[in-house]
């Protein structure tokens, strides 16, 4: 690979981070020049086929229905709880378990956005959770931001266990045959039981990083966003964040050890909600003075705010009791699956070539967000004013948010499609990530989950990234003789990583909050976290030598 080809596979990555980061362009304007430089890049010096970019950009258009359709869901759930006044009553509920942002910030994005990402997955919990918090008092970036950072350790079990039962097995398979075949063999002869013993890996590595992650979320919080702009503000609470941390992390070891990667992020919240929600109520492991001291939004302090209780706690709680029982129904239950996805719809042969694009109509949780919708507006008992306003806030706020899926998905689609061309190269990703392990294979317990999140960053997908690597995080195993199961893990490590800072994470939540324009500052709080996160791993991957 010459220079200009390392450059022109570096496109996507280096024009994200010039226009969206570092130039501070809205995604609205960043994505749409990113996809142009890509394409560019990819007919002219990767030299890919036209008819597979043209097929690329239509594929990446369809597949960004499903991500859309989530969001505005999401969007369209806020307003109707707003413009309904259940909000004022969910909110004088948190309010009653405890004052406090930095608990606040846990118990909802960590415990409940976990248990969210374990029955969806989809950047759904970011989704739901960011938006509670602003309602709360929490300023909109903030609670972008730690959304975001929360819906990471819990992703390795997202959407029942696919990003390790499904990414790593496709990803793994190559002529129809796994690789790791010799592997699956000693393990039980099934790849679920194999994904059982990388996720053994995964959830006994996130014993340290995952716990840690509630401390992290809180120390941002208070550090970046807070008045005094203190970090030790933050660290106050670890006790709690520490508990908090472990609450979760340590219920999910136990239920991938027993049952398998499918449940234990959506168990593993659920006990620690049990356990959590007590102990903040009675104000234990929490210093005497709760916090909620913002830079911004003084207006809309917790203090300083009158919330009133319109409806009962479990009336205004019920649409998302409702969408939490139809993604676990949905996810579980073989016969309503079948149905569900009986209504997706599929494009086949786009542009005459291979490509195909899918939208799962009713099985996305999208169709779910709006039918709890519907159902808001009659146990509200909203008037029709209420329900237009909701419906017009919702529609005009999504205006940004199409413009920059509609151009970062394609983005995505050329890069991971630029394997037809007639340089005789691989696909941009595969080609960049055979280039590191060429050169890097003896830091690889390092490089591993920055792989992992190069692939989650671009793809928007941990899924996807487990998909696009694994294959070669094994070969790199093979190479260097390390533990490839280790390896796996860590790459799938790097992807829930990748998670907080992805692009259409990014925008989806900064949307949701109303932030839409302001997604480079997200980026630049979360990639830190990101590498860290990496980098702890792959110290204590370095440490371990796996088992």
């Amino acid at each position: 690979m010459t220079l200009l080809q390392l450059l022109a596979s570096l496109t996507p990555v280096i024009s994200v981070m010039l226009f969206l980061v570092l130039l501070r362009m809205p995604a609205s304007r960043a994505m749409p020049i990113s996809m142009v430089m890509t394409g560019l890049a990819a007919v002219f010096i990767w030299q890919m086929d036209t008819t597979v970019l043209g097929a690329s950009i239509v594929e990446g258009l369809l597949s960004a229905l499903t991500p859309l359709s989530i969001i505005f869901g999401a969007v369209f759930l806020l307003n109707t709880l707003k413009y309904s006044g259940a909000m004022d009553t969910i909110r004088a509920g948190f309010t009653n378990i405890s004052g406090d942002a930095r608990v606040q910030v846990i118990i909802i994005c960590w415990l409940f956005g976990s248990f969210i990402e374990g029955s969806a997955g989809f950047g759904t919990p970011a989704a739901i959770g960011a938006p509670l918090l602003v309602l709360l008092g929490v300023p909109p970036i903030a609670s972008a931001v730690v959304a975001l950072i929360a819906d990471s350790t819990s992703v390795s079990f997202g959407a029942i266990g696919l990003p390790v039962l499904f990414g790593m097995e496709q990803g793994l398979m190559s002529g129809g045959v796994s690789m790791a075949a010799e592997q699956i063999a000693e393990h039980g002869g099934h790849f679920a039981d194999y994904a059982q013993f990388i996720a053994m890996h995964m959830i006994t590595i996130d014993l340290i990083t995952g716990t840690l992650i509630p401390l992290v979320m809180v120390s941002v919080l208070t550090g970046f966003f807070g008045r005094n702009k203190s970090f030790k503000e933050g660290l106050a609470v670890w006790k709690f964040a520490l508990f908090a941390g472990l609450a979760f992390t340590i219920p999910a070891w136990l239920i991938n050890f027993f049952a398998g990667p499918e449940f234990p992020s959506v168990i593993g919240a659920l006990v620690g909600m049990a356990l959590v929600i007590p102990v903040a109520r009675k104000g234990y492991l929490l210093p005497k003075t709760p916090w909620n001291d913002f830079a911004e939004n003084d207006d809309l302090d917790i203090n300083k705010v009158e919330t009133k209780a319109h409806f009962s706690q479990v009336a205004a709680w019920t649409p998302y009791i409702i969408m939490a029982a139809l993604l676990v129904l949905s996810r579980t239950v073989a016969p309503i699956k079948t149905w569900l996805t009986s209504f997706n719809i599929s494009w086949t042969g786009l542009m005459g070539t291979e490509l195909k694009a899918g939208f799962a109509t009713l099985y996305a949780p999208g169709a779910f967000f709006i039918l709890v919708c519907l159902l808001g507006f009659v146990l509200f008992k909203m008037k029709p004013s209420a329900i237009k306003q909701s419906v017009t806030v919702s529609c005009r706020s999504m205006l940004p948010t199409i413009i920059s899926l509609g151009a970062s998905v394609p983005m995505v689609k050329i890069f991971l499609n630029s394997g037809a061309n007639d340089s005789g190269l691989q696909s941009m990703p595969v080609a960049l990530a055979d280039m590191l392990a060429g050169s890097m294979g003896a830091v690889w317990a390092w490089m591993s989950p920055i792989v992992g999140i190069f692939g989650a960053f671009l793809s928007g997908s941990a899924t996807f990234s487990n998909m696009m690597f694994s294959g070669l995080q094994y070969s790199v195993a093979d190479n260097i003789g390390m533990n490839h199961a280790m390896v796996l893990a860590l790459q799938g490590i790097g992807a829930n990583a990748g998670n907080m800072m992805c692009v259409m994470n990014v925008v989806a939540a900064a949307t949701v909050v109303g932030m839409a324009g302001r997604e480079s500052e997200i980026i630049r709080k979360t990639m830190p976290v990101a590498l860290g996160y990496a980098l702890i791993a792959g110290t204590i991957a370095t440490l371990w030598g796996g088992f």
